[in-house]
């Protein structure tokens, strides 16, 4: 007999015919989009060069040595915004371990962060193109992100002032996978207004509005983020007689800068189903049991580590009646856990906030994650001189960007409803996949579920610093 004759039921028709001994397969192919295509590394100056004179700006390459310069940007027209030659710096990087792109920004042999006074003289706008694989890969994505490098300033990358500045920037394909509010804010105005494809012939005009805004915020904006001037909106520009005072890309620039974080939802461990999942889709207990035994965790283990308070019952199998049920109920010992971790600092370095604590190893106390990283790389305790490099890097860019001469409250519903409705639509980003060439949106649509997150509280605590 057939193994397929028990498998699969055979239905008698007088007009079609099953054959079971030959069997056909068919695949179907994924879709592969023109625009998604990688480019060779050799067509990608070409093409990038296509693109700039299609949006009206001839490219100078520069040869000066020791400056962040690779490119000119010359308009063909020159505009209320565009009047000189526009300095642009070129990057091109390939994919880091944990999936996201590392960009290297700093300058020097000495690898020192950029100062914000060298982004308006020597690079204004950074272009961002993505190998498909690794650093190595010849082949590059046509999508990439061209982006003012003043938010660099505004997200504190640059030293300026007291600020130290950073040496290089994540960029994620998600900016919901971000950890840091920071980066995934930045991450998601890069996404949403500065993605460009090298085949998409439509983006000039968008082109045109990112130099345009570039140069609006070096020259008019400045470097003073908490003195910024009051974003027009589209339907306040035709209270204007000639062309608006403000790029087009301003007044949205600065929505998605104050548009809160969506609530981040933890995807449950596929095994258990009890505790979150990290970015294995197991749980830790689950991924370890996994690594040790190499076998699922079973579910005799899970039932008897399940959080919460547990049932005994007891029953006589001579009496059939129930013994009393006793709940034990869960300890106490997490509110005492959370009082004495907020009690805690570094015996070195005096820090009271760090990702993990560990136990002192020259006497006692707790060390903080950066003194007891130095302990075992370089065999010594951690110098006081080095304290100082622990700046606070991270920003709060809803509570910067924020005016004393006006409020968001001033601002009449309408005109933020008509710029959320216009809001340029986000761009699809670079494969996420090194085994494909085919192109994954960067940012999900479900990212900007709604336009309500604006108007569900509208109080000036609900736009300015909390």
């Amino acid at each position: 007999m057939n193994i397929s004759e028990l498998l699969l039921p055979i239905e008698t028709n007088t007009n079609t015919s099953i054959t079971l001994n030959t069997t056909t397969t068919t695949t179907t192919e994924p879709i592969v989009t023109t625009n998604g295509e990688p480019i060779q590394d050799n067509d990608l100056m070409i093409m990038w060069e296509k693109l700039l004179l299609n949006a009206g700006f001839k490219m100078k390459t520069c040869n000066e040595r020791n400056t962040l310069t690779d490119n000119l940007l010359t308009p063909m027209i020159k505009s209320r915004f565009i009047k000189q030659d526009i300095p642009i710096h070129i990057k091109i990087i390939g994919r880091h371990l944990n999936g996201s792109f590392r960009c290297h920004i700093g300058t020097s042999k000495a690898s020192r962060p950029i100062r914000s006074t060298e982004l308006n003289q020597q690079m204004r706008l950074l272009a961002v193109f993505f190998r498909t694989e690794n650093a190595k890969s010849q082949l590059i994505s046509p999508e990439f992100i061209f982006f003012p490098t003043w938010l660099l300033h505004l997200f504190r990358y640059t030293q300026h002032g007291s600020t130290p500045g950073r040496t290089d920037v994540r960029f994620l394909e998600n900016a919901s996978m971000a950890k840091e509010d920071h980066i995934y804010r930045l991450n998601h105005v890069l996404n949403t207004l500065f993605r460009f494809n090298l085949r998409d012939i439509q983006n000039s005009n968008k082109l045109m509005n990112v130099i345009e805004l570039a140069n609006y915020l070096f020259d008019t904006a400045g470097l003073d983020y908490l003195d910024l001037p009051r974003p027009i909106f589209s339907v306040e520009r035709s209270q204007y007689v000639q062309s608006s005072p403000q790029p087009i890309l301003y007044a949205t620039l600065l929505l998605l800068l104050h548009t809160p974080r969506p609530a981040k939802f933890k995807p449950m461990c596929l095994n258990c189903n009890t505790k979150f999942a990290s970015r294995r889709r197991l749980c830790v207990a689950c991924y370890r049991y996994q690594l040790k035994h190499g076998e699922s965790r079973p579910l005799r283990l899970i039932v008897a580590n399940r959080p919460g308070p547990k049932l005994l019952e007891k029953v006589n199998q001579e009496d059939t009646k129930l013994l009393p049920m006793v709940f034990y109920a869960p300890s106490s010992h997490k509110s005492n856990d959370a009082s004495r971790n907020l009690k805690k600092s570094c015996a070195n370095c005096g820090v009271r906030e760090t990702h993990q604590w560990y136990r002192n190893l020259c006497g006692h106390g707790h060390w903080c994650e950066t003194c007891k990283s130095y302990y075992l790389r370089h065999n010594k305790i951690r110098p006081p001189e080095l304290f100082i490099k622990a700046a606070k890097r991270k920003v709060d860019v809803r509570s910067l960007v924020s005016w004393t001469n006006w409020s968001w409250d001033d601002v009449p519903l309408e005109s933020v409803q008509a710029e959320l409705n216009t809001m340029i639509s986000p761009i699809q980003s670079p494969s996420n996949s090194s085994m494909s060439s085919t192109s994954q949106p960067t940012t999900p649509q479900s990212e900007h579920p709604s336009s309500d997150l604006f108007f569900k509280r509208r109080s000036s605590a609900f736009y300015l610093c909390q």
